[in-house]
């Protein structure tokens, strides 16, 4: 990036207008200008909330160079009063895997006034990889008045963090749940742990859904296909086209993502078969 142009982008963190701050914020992190991050940090600060959460929503993507300046920065920011600023600041240190989060993280998980930052938190633990917070995790999952998006987070999370030792608890949870959003989330994680079986009863919810289960269950395919390609995966393959072509029929407006997810298979099953 030329020089001039970080400046300017510079000059603009400094403006009194929020809108102009916002979008340079964006734009540093469209062009990864890591050497920003100093006065990034400073935004964390900001009376507007709307500049603090996107402050860190761009240190979560610069932050890596910096990462114990960075991570203590957004620790800081946990408490913030606004909902959206904690969300963000709970996505970034996912995004960074800054560790030393993780126990602030489960707290925030079972604590945290808001569902969104609760969902965060949920999405957060699974970035992060401490195998340890799946008891969290878990007890989210299981707690019956909490928010449906939280306990789908978490489920997704427990995904990546579990081991096949985990599969026949997670099959009991699948018959046990009633909330179609999570049993979809259950069935993703036991395909993420090998349970080949789950595919199929993942494309019969797909199958039936109405369009708001059919659009989470396009994003976890999304998810599945994006992750490091396990050999099930191709070989389910033919399923999967087919069943996304009869749901782009019913829900024309969901096309373009049933489209774009069988391409993304087709690319990784011919880097598969050509050994890159």
């Amino acid at each position: 990036m030329e020089r001039a142009n970080i400046n300017t982008l510079l000059d603009k963190l400094d403006s009194d207008d929020g809108t102009l701050q916002v979008a340079s914020l964006m734009n540093m992190v469209d062009d990864k200008d890591y050497a920003s991050v100093p006065k990034i940090l400073r935004l964390l600060k900001s009376p507007a909330a709307d500049i603090r959460s996107s402050a860190a929503y761009a240190l979560g993507y610069l932050g890596r160079q910096d990462l114990e300046s960075v991570g203590a920065a957004l620790m800081d920011s946990l408490d913030d009063p606004e909902e959206i600023v904690r969300s963000e600041v709970v996505e970034a240190m996912g995004e960074l895997s800054y560790i030393r989060a993780v126990a602030s993280i489960e707290y925030l998980l079972r604590n945290d006034a808001s569902p969104l930052v609760r969902a965060s938190a949920a999405e957060s633990l699974g970035n992060l990889g401490v195998s340890e917070a799946i008891y969290s995790l878990e007890l989210a999952l299981l707690d019956v008045d909490e928010d449906d998006s939280v306990r789908a987070f978490s489920a997704n999370s427990m995904g990546l963090l579990a081991t096949e030792q985990l599969l026949p608890k997670l099959a009991e949870y699948v018959r046990a749940e009633h909330s179609l959003s999570v049993k979809a989330e259950l069935l993703a994680a036991m395909y993420y742990q090998g349970a080949i079986e789950a595919m199929n009863q993942l494309l019969s919810l797909l199958d039936n859904a109405d369009e708001s289960l059919a659009i989470n269950i396009l994003n976890i395919l999304t998810d599945l296909t994006e992750r490091e390609m396990r050999s099930s995966l191709a070989e389910d393959g033919p399923d999967i086209h087919n069943t996304l072509e009869r749901c782009a029929r019913r829900f024309p407006i969901l096309g373009t993502h049933a489209e774009e997810i069988v391409a993304t298979m087709d690319r990784r099953s011919l880097r598969e078969k050509s050994g890159f």
